[in-house]
């Protein structure tokens, strides 16, 4: 069996994105139209008109593929899915097929699907006749099956491997999914302005712009936002939560700490209440694993605390319904439906998720998140109480993210120097004094996303901190003394601030420059 290693150009006129990205596109359809084919061939026979229409989108669907290919493979390996190599990325949309794919694959025991050119119609029909029936046809007999049909361009693969360069089943080593943005992706809709603890917002005219800096939301941010989005769907939230596929949104934000990646809060992600509880969930995980990182914890503890983060808050979707009006104006009611969440978040996870190590760990951190020392805070817990270090660390993570993101009616926003003032001030008695010391080391005394004025009198953007002086971060300097606005070409980068220069002051949000709050949007 032969393939082409690498893909042809594509014609004059033709799609001119990159080949990942066009696999990668046909990979996310050819997922719906196997779950479209397989519902119809259970709903009529197979050979019917109606699925003989649906054979007929599947064939067009893949002429694009054979003009770059002369094959293509959709293949399983462990938990992630790959056309022609290229990892398919798991996105809201796709999740369910996705997840279809994945099930009915391991039902059959197959590993992949083969496509060659020249794949026609009855080569379909014969393939499904087959699949299904996965108590007759299975693994080799369903392989068995199709060639002794005659089927010579639709088949299943038993194993596959990415460990030969020249793997029949994958062509080359799995890619990570490319930065190049989807053409025919609609635009996300970012609403900057934060909202409470549950997602509650003021009214329109008291949010205000976003104050993360372009650039500073990375893509294994904005990866692991959509990742949580499937994992934190009401649907998956109360029928099956997959830990694994939650490790897998994870590591990237895991590499990122040993990469001592800036720690920024993204906020230009936030529009409605279910995008704050995702991204409220991965900025946790992230300010989490990067202080598990300083504390020394290894890689694997940082897998389970970045998991834990993730889910740690998972109890809101159970008494969210009880809870109306923002966090300073609850009842008596609702208060005590908000300090249920914890209680409920760790049943929510044992009843969702097989019992493991890294189960009772998550469990832990969401019944404990808001447990403060000496046994304060909620939910009640017995007398001397101690609470884990995951837990703790997940604590003060939470905190600070939440800071930044609440905003009362008033519609003050709480910059991240202000946020790390709160909890090293009037807060600190909540927190376990080495979590604090922890927090400070991960972000700066001048955390990355914090505007400042230099003793020369510009004004400078944090990019992220110094370990070998926290007062002396890395900066950009974005404005002139006379507050007027650099041009990228002339803005300054300091890396770190040199002696010379010194930060006389943190400005306020109502203080950030203009055009800079528009940048950062």
């Amino acid at each position: 069996m032969s393939a082409e290693h690498d893909p042809a150009p594509p014609a004059p006129g033709a799609d001119a994105r990159p080949p990942d990205q066009r696999f990668r596109d046909l990979g996310v359809k050819l997922l719906q139209r196997l779950n479209t084919l397989y519902k119809t061939g259970r709903t009529y026979k197979v050979g019917n008109s109606v699925f003989a229409q649906h054979v007929e989108g599947f064939l067009n669907l893949l002429k694009p593929a054979f003009e770059m290919a002369e094959e293509v493979v959709l293949a399983r390996l462990e938990t992630d899915l790959y056309i022609n190599g290229y990892r398919l990325p798991i996105r809201p949309v796709n999740v369910r097929f996705f997840n279809f794919v994945m099930e009915e694959f391991g039902r059959r025991k197959i590993s992949a699907l083969r496509l060659e050119r020249g794949l026609e119609a009855a080569e379909v029909e014969k393939f499904f006749e087959f699949f299904m029936q996965p108590d007759v046809y299975a693994g080799q007999s369903l392989l068995d099956a199709c060639t002794g049909a005659g089927n010579k361009h639709m088949l299943p693969a038993i194993h596959v491997s990415t460990d030969a360069q020249d793997s029949d089943f994958l062509i080359g080593q799995p890619q990570p999914e490319s930065e190049h943005p989807r053409e025919d992706a609609p635009a996300e809709k970012a609403d900057p302005a934060g909202g409470d603890a549950w997602g509650r917002f003021p009214e329109p005219a008291a949010r205000g712009k976003s104050r993360a800096p372009r650039g500073a939301v990375g893509k294994s941010y904005r990866a692991a936002v959509l990742g949580t989005r499937s994992l934190l769907a009401a649907t998956s939230l109360h029928e099956h939560m997959e830990l694994k596929h939650a490790k897998r949104v994870v590591q990237p934000l895991v590499d990122g700490a040993f990469d001592s990646e800036p720690v920024v809060v993204g906020l230009t992600t936030l529009g409605h209440h279910d995008e704050y509880t995702y991204a409220h969930a991965v900025n946790t995980c992230m300010v989490a694993v990067t202080m598990a990182h300083f504390l020394g914890l290894d890689r694997r503890a940082l897998a389970d605390i970045g998991v834990a983060a993730l889910f740690h808050d998972v109890g809101k979707s159970v008494v969210s319904h009880h809870i109306t009006r923002p966090f300073d104006e609850f009842t008596e009611d609702e208060r005590a439906a908000a300090e249920r969440h914890p209680l409920e978040g760790a049943k929510l996870i044992a009843r969702s998720t097989a019992l493991n190590a890294t189960t009772l760990r998550c469990m832990r951190v969401a019944l404990e998140h808001h447990l403060h020392p000496g046994g304060q805070g909620y939910p009640a817990v017995p007398k001397g109480w101690s609470t884990s270090l995951l837990s703790r660390i997940v604590a003060v993570a939470d905190c600070y993210v939440s800071l930044q993101t609440y905003r009362s009616r008033h519609g003050a926003n709480v910059t991240p120097y202000q946020a790390l003032g709160m909890m090293l001030g009037p807060m600190r008695a909540n927190f376990d004094p080495v979590m604090l010391w922890a927090l400070v080391q991960s972000v700066g005394l001048y955390p990355p996303g914090q505007m400042v004025e230099l003793s020369n009198g510009t004004i400078a953007l944090v990019l992220a901190p110094n370990a070998a002086d926290v007062e002396r971060p890395n900066v950009r300097v974005i404005a002139r003394t006379d507050a007027r606005r650099l041009t990228a070409e002339e803005a300054i980068e300091h890396r770190p601030l040199p002696r010379e220069l010194s930060i006389k002051r943190a400005l306020k949000s109502e203080e950030y420059p203009e055009e800079a709050e528009e940048e950062a949007a």
